[in-house]
């Protein structure tokens, strides 16, 4: 099965799949293929009428990857062109509950992240 979701000005980098919620994705992007500019966290819901977007998040670089928590249905991890690392709150629509700065480049993979 295959599904498209569009995001104008963004391209996707990273689609995780929720271990906890069937039909739940999320997806890293980034505005002019990660060269430049900023990105978006989507959640995204796949239903009989296409995939649905749940909630997003902007962010001020561009996002490489994403990974879901193992532990808690609604936590992920984003992976930024800054270096950083967001831990962020599906069931909060604000801003990320922690950013990690501990990188000078680009965080392009954060699967182990979560599992530590």
């Amino acid at each position: 099965i295959s599904a498209v979701f569009r995001s104008p000005g963004r391209h996707g980098y990273a689609v995780e799949a929720s271990p906890f919620i069937p039909n739940r994705l999320a997806c890293a992007a980034s505005q002019y293929y990660g060269i430049a500019g900023s990105g978006s966290l989507l959640v995204l819901d796949q239903t009989d009428a296409g995939m649905v977007l749940v909630r997003s998040w902007e962010w001020g670089d561009g996002l490489f990857d994403v990974a879901w928590s193992e532990a808690n249905e609604h936590v992920l991890v984003a992976g930024g062109g800054d270096g950083s690392l967001q831990l962020w709150d599906s069931a909060n629509q604000t801003a990320p509950l922690r950013v990690a700065r501990e990188h000078t480049q680009e965080q392009q993979s954060c699967v182990d992240v979560l599992r530590r």
